[in-house]
């Protein structure tokens, strides 16, 4: 399983320090109880994608704003890192 996460979809794993200091953003979500739900959920196998072209154009700096997000888990486009696994065999779910 994977989640793929762009423009807003981003907030999840931005981590509330950083919300005044990034653009675009209403909320940042990697609040404890959320950090401890994809802790979880990386346990469990799930992968998480962050699209590069949402950090660029926000200013989002990976190492000191986002929860545990690597460099091997950037995309260059979650828009087309969708359509890659939708070719695949993945479904598509927008909450």
């Amino acid at each position: 399983l994977r989640v793929v996460m762009h423009g807003h979809g981003v907030s999840m794993v931005l981590l509330p320090d950083a919300l005044g200091k990034v653009k675009g953003f209403k909320a940042a979500n990697a609040t404890p109880e959320m950090q401890a739900r994809v802790d979880g959920l990386k346990d469990q196998g799930v992968q998480f994608k962050v699209c590069a072209n949402t950090l660029n154009g926000r200013k989002v700096n990976r190492e000191d704003q986002l929860y545990m997000v690597e460099e091997g888990d950037i995309v260059p486009s979650g828009v087309a890192e969708l359509g890659i696994l939708q070719a695949q065999g993945y479904a598509y779910i927008k909450p």
